[in-house]
């Protein structure tokens, strides 16, 4: 089976269309991408690949072909790419993409980024008969008015599969810098598909700045996680905003419209971003203070060099980050809710039933992750999605409204909301429990169970928990619980028999 999507390019500011054809073979569940450049083509593949798997759609079996009509040295074939994939595979009908050509990068959680010239590519799509353009959200505005043309943007590929399957034209609207919408991206059947374990993981770690692993089976979206987290967090104070785009300034990132932002920054890490880019320096901010008050997700971890993972160290223990050079030193905020995301193994398999590491190889792997950045760690999530819809999930708002609550309970509590990542002193996390607890606790630690550090962690997710379930304290079996999660999470990365 064969179909094919179009894309209008720029070659030497002259725009062309380019056809992308997709095959459906038999093989393994992959993708490949013939017709560019080997790093286009290798690029395309994963953005591609990830970028449908992190929506919730299902990969197809067998292999995916794409092969592009023009050698083409931009990225800017992504949209148009996975629109193919899923027409060869089903599951989109054609109707819509006739007479149809899109443009736009996909980011591996499904986003889709702006490109450059949008206005000559319009022109470009109307003169060659097409009446409809698929653009990024970001470049609504950029193509004009161009007769015969309409105008179709998406922020996500989720946006372009609903338009695909009958949904209604998105409005044109440009894209805010926040991200698709959380009613776009939390649609009710993806919202049914999410695991419940993870769902109350993400609401824990908005409600307390709790730091997050995801370890990944084959096949698994990975970015839905930092996403859900992120969704489910309230909005940043005018005080917070203003600092944020304080840094972003300073960056060299101004916000759109000048406007200070409403919701909490999104940052990624990657394997090879350099020490420079995390840290940052006296006269640029880094990553780690750009996700202030957000969500920094750490991508496919084990693959982090040592150097760039002793970089989070200060942030993971007290949401800072410092800053040295000849001309002097400066302490800057880096208090993120981190998500830290690792494969189950080497091979990037995308079904268990097609990896073929030995269990010593996958211990190997996950052993790159270091002791002390688990021990900093205080969720643990395995699956997001879950085959089964699961009708016993609260709805989102429902979940939003709790964190809010939980959050403002933490204030008067402690005065202010923790700084994720910050310690809490043993004394005062026991401040308000029942002498039962904190006798069980102390007996704990004086024969050695546990240390204090330990039970000063696990008291503080277990202020959370009951906080999002509207008790006044926790009892100790939030406790008890919380430390098995911790000694169960070193266990399954530690041990390959167990997983």
């Amino acid at each position: 089976m064969e179909a094919h999507a179009r894309v209008v390019t720029l070659d030497n500011s002259q725009a062309r269309i380019v056809d992308i054809r997709a095959d459906l073979g038999v093989g393994d569940a992959t993708l490949r991408v013939h017709g560019l450049s080997p790093t286009v083509s290798r690029e395309t593949r994963d953005r591609v690949r990830a970028a449908i798997r992190n929506s919730g759609l299902s990969w197809p079996e067998g292999v995916v072909h794409l092969t592009a009509s023009t050698a083409h040295p931009r990225s800017d074939v992504d949209l148009a790419g996975a629109a193919a994939a899923l027409l060869v595979t089903g599951a989109v009908p054609v109707r819509r993409l006739i007479a149809t050509t899109l443009v736009g990068e996909l980011g591996l959680d499904g986003t889709v980024r702006p490109v450059a010239d949008m206005r000559t590519r319009a022109i470009a799509a109307a003169d060659a008969g097409f009446t409809h353009l698929v653009v990024p959200a970001a470049n609504a505005a950029d193509t004009g008015d161009v007769p015969g043309l309409t105008i179709v943007p998406v922020a996500c590929l989720a946006d372009l599969v609903t338009w695909l399957r009958g949904g209604p034209t998105p409005a044109l609207r440009p894209e805010s810098g926040e991200g698709a919408s959380s009613a776009t991206l939390w649609a009710p059947e993806a919202w049914a598909q999410l695991s419940p374990t993870a769902v109350r993981a993400a609401a824990v770690a908005a409600a307390g700045g709790h730091h997050t692993l995801h370890v990944a089976a084959p096949g698994t979206p990975v970015l839905l996680l930092p996403r859900l987290i992120r969704t489910l967090m309230t909005d940043l104070t005018d005080t917070e905003a203003l600092e944020l785009s304080k840094w972003h300034i300073l960056a060299g990132e101004p916000l759109p419209d000048d406007a200070a932002p409403t919701r909490p920054p999104a940052v990624s890490l990657r394997p090879d971003d350099t020490i420079a880019a995390v840290a940052g320096s006296l006269n640029r901010p880094g990553l780690l203070t750009l996700a202030h008050r957000g969500v920094l997700t750490v991508e496919d971890l084990p693959e982090f060099s040592s150097r760039i993972v002793e970089v989070l160290r200060p942030a993971l223990e007290n949401g800072t980050i410092g800053v040295t050079a000849r001309a002097g030193s400066e302490t800057r905020p880096a208090g993120a809710r981190m998500v830290f995301t690792a494969r189950d193994c080497l091979c990037g398999c995308v079904r268990a039933t097609e990896c073929r590491c030995t269990p010593a190889q996958r211990a190997r792997y996950l052993a790159r992750i270091p002791l002390w950045l688990l021990d900093r760690v205080d969720l643990f999530v395995r699956t997001v999605a879950v085959a089964e819809p699961d009708l016993s999930l609260p709805s989102l708002e429902s979940l939003r409204d709790s964190v809010a609550r939980a959050r403002e309970r933490a204030r008067r509590r402690w005065g202010s909301v923790p700084v994720p990542g910050t310690a809490m002193e043993y004394s005062h996390a026991v401040t308000g429990l029942p002498a039962t607890v904190v006798g069980e606790l102390d007996a704990a630690i004086r024969e050695g169970r546990i240390t204090c550090r330990t039970a000063a962690r696990c008291l503080r997710l277990a202020w959370t928990r009951a906080d999002l379930d509207g008790r006044a304290h926790p009892d100790m079996a939030d406790v008890w619980l919380t430390l098995s999660h911790r000694s169960g999470m070193l266990s399954l990365l530690r041990d390959p028999a167990l997983r």
